[in-house]
Order: structure tokens, then sequence, then C-alpha cells
């Protein structure tokens, strides 16, 4: 069963245990933001590559 929490309420939580435990939320939002970097870089990568491809044709004409 899953439980249904409010934001106000898992705000007050996250706060609470941030206060309690500063190094791990610390390190978790470390970690969270160098995945995030990671995605966006990922995501960017794949426009890109798929832009190539699209105008591949136009790319060589121009070569």
């Amino acid at each position: 069963m899953i439980a249904i929490v409010d934001k106000e309420t898992q705000r007050h939580s996250l706060k609470e245990f941030a206060m309690n435990e500063p190094d791990f939320v610390n390190s978790l939002i470390k970690e969270i933001e160098k995945d995030w970097k990671e995605a966006k870089t990922k995501k960017l990568k794949q426009i890109i590559k798929e832009d190539f491809e699209e105008y591949a044709e136009v790319f060589k004409a121009l070569a």
C-alpha cells in the first residue's frame, strides 16, 4: 500500500532530516546534481546526434 503524503508534510520531514543529518543530505544533493548534469549532457548529445543525422546530406554537400 502506498501512503500519500502532502508536499508540506514532506517538506517539514525533509527539513527536519536535513537538520539532523546535514552531511548525508549534502552528499545526496551533490549526487543528485551530478546525475542531473549527466542526464542533461546525455540528452544534449542525443539531440546533436539526431541533428547531424538529419542534416548529414547538407553537411556533405557543403564540404
